[in-house]
């Protein structure tokens, strides 16, 4: 794949849907879509052609300037059997174009709730875009902000449809750009749809409807999604309201099936492979001895980081990270380091790119070393950071691992660390022990939800030895401070300890505490810390040349 080719499908993958418009493949008079960036994809061919920069130039969410959002009057649409009510309630109004055609006019707002973009919407159902189509956001979303259920429709009409015949009761939104770009829509609202218990999906019942349905759900958190189907004879909710079958849609809502994707085998047809050696995972750790140990960094994996306060866990998690990231095969890693700004999370994977400790000393490199070191750090992929310092409610840590791994690709994330989601603890649960216990459980749910290696950092308890932890004090599973649930969810449990024979020589010891993959534990290899270009290096101890025999 070629360079060129690598930036397309990025720019692709991050466009927004602005009209349907004509195939010259297949003469289609709309089933083509025409995205931001230029490419359209017709869904009745499969046809996809390439943006370009010429297309851009006149896509009209790129000239907000130049089309500014319209302003018409509010009226019922009687042909739908749509209430003057229901549309000034949704912010759906009638007027005209620039080109003075009567158009419908669907007002999309943003994040904020302010109005940011308006689909159009003409007689001969052309569709168009005028504002800012980035920040769009789900139809209907500025309506309600959580709740125990939440209807996603394909279209404008069908989510007001809805939302009136079960009198505005329940939380009703439609994607922007129909079935071919719900899914994108919607991994875009994630943290807006994690608000609600029950996500619905009534999409249209036709095929690129239910296939649109099935791709949504299995981008959504499982255990949330239902489909609903609509009645016998019936496309969307709007003709269901048409044809005096409402009743109808309310029942699809409340009998909407579970979604559960497919993945039931018989052992039967897994002969093949019950004698098949486990193989090394394809991420690696970037300590030969660790990684030998536990055989790679497996996802669906929960993996705790221990150590005592000062011995470098944030410096190892930061050493896991940047490895990680440079090796291309675990796609972005996220970063959520709860106890430290961006700026100093990203000034250590930039300093350890140039082997220099710019967070102790900035003088030790140039402007020019650090935007050089910066823009190879970020050339292939970005690393994405939680942007929050200090304490984090629960809920939203693990809306933002969703949001980190569905939206942006992140395979391998760390939090670091534990402690601080204790402190934010919500919902009325007071016991240290039993906040740990919710903690590792849902992170646990997590990772096998999304498939997913989640590096955790946790604290240990003081020892009871007069030496601590940075005197040299062993690590052991039974420190790990507040619940036996960190060691018992963990698939593995990775120590680091100050070594005991000369705590002042900056040498660190690795420990396999825990190893569910293979069972193998012990001594995983040495680390030498060099404050100079803030590395912890792997070394062998045995033949160190600075250790006196």
């Amino acid at each position: 794949m070629t360079i060129h080719h690598q930036q397309q499908q990025q720019r692709e993958s991050t466009s927004e849907f602005v009209a349907h418009v004509p195939c010259d493949t297949c003469g289609s008079r709309d089933n083509a879509a025409l995205f931001t960036d230029g490419h359209t994809y017709c869904f009745g061919c499969e046809e996809h052609v390439q943006g370009d920069a010429e297309r851009v130039a006149v896509v009209p969410s790129k000239t907000k300037a130049s089309q500014p959002l319209l302003e018409g009057d509010y009226r019922p649409l009687r042909k739908r059997m749509l209430t003057e009510e229901t549309c000034r309630k949704f912010g759906y109004q009638v007027g005209k174009n620039s080109q003075g055609q009567p158009v419908q006019i669907a007002t999309y707002r943003d994040s904020a709730g302010r109005p940011a973009a308006q689909k159009l919407r003409t007689k001969d159902k052309n569709f168009s875009i005028v504002g800012d189509a980035s920040a769009m956001t789900l139809f209907g979303s500025h309506l309600w902000s959580k709740g125990k259920k939440i209807v996603v429709c394909e279209g404008e009409i069908d989510a007001m449809s809805v939302s009136q015949i079960q009198g505005h009761r329940w939380a009703t939104v439609s994607v922007s750009g129909g079935a071919q770009s719900a899914k994108k829509c919607l991994l875009k609202s994630l943290d807006y749809l994690s608000n609600f218990e029950e996500i619905v999906l009534m999409f249209d019942a036709d095929e690129a409807g239910q296939a649109a349905a099935v791709a949504c759900a299995e981008a959504l958190p499982l255990g949330k999604v239902k489909i609903a189907t609509m009645p016998e004879g019936f496309k969307d909710p709007n003709e269901c309201l048409l044809g005096d079958e409402s009743a109808a849609v309310v029942d699809a809502i409340f009998g909407a099936r579970d979604y559960r994707p497919d993945g039931i085998v018989s052992a039967k047809d897994l002969r093949d492979i019950v004698g098949e050696a486990d193989a090394k995972a394809e991420i690696e750790y970037p300590y030969t001895k660790l990684n030998d140990l536990l055989m790679g960094i497996r996802t669906s994996s929960l993996i705790t980081i221990a150590a005592g306060s000062g011995v470098g866990k944030s410096t190892l998690v930061r050493e896991f990270a940047y490895a990680i990231h440079m090796s291309g095969k675990a796609g972005p890693v996220g970063m959520m380091m709860l106890e430290e700004t961006t700026k100093r999370s990203l000034q250590g994977l930039v300093g350890l790119h140039m082997n220099k400790n710019i967070t102790v000393d900035p003088d030790c490199a140039t402007r020019e070393e650090i935007e050089a070191s910066f823009d190879t750090l970020t050339q292939k992929q970005s690393v994405f950071f939680f942007d929050h310092f200090g304490g984090s409610d629960l809920q939203v840590i693990c809306n933002r691992i969703r949001y980190m791994n569905k939206a942006l690709g992140c395979r391998v994330i760390f939090l670091d660390h534990v402690s601080i989601l204790i402190s934010s603890a919500t919902g009325g649960v007071t016991d240290e022990r039993r906040m740990v216990d919710q903690i590792m459980t849902d992170m646990r749910v997590l990772v096998q939800e999304l498939d997913i290696a989640l590096f955790l950092v946790s604290h240990l308890r003081r020892p009871q030895s007069e030496a601590g932890h940075e005197g040299g004090a062993k690590v052991q599973l039974s420190q790990l401070r507040s619940s036996h649930s960190i060691a018992q969810l963990s698939d593995a449990c990775i120590g680091l300890e100050v070594d005991s024979e000369d705590p002042t020589a900056g040498l660190r010891n690795l420990v396999v505490l825990k190893n569910r993959h293979t069972g193998s534990v012990g001594y995983a290899g040495s680390l030498r810390y060099d404050m100079a270009s803030g590395r912890l290096s792997e070394v062998d101890a045995e033949f160190d040349s600075d250790v006196p025999f």
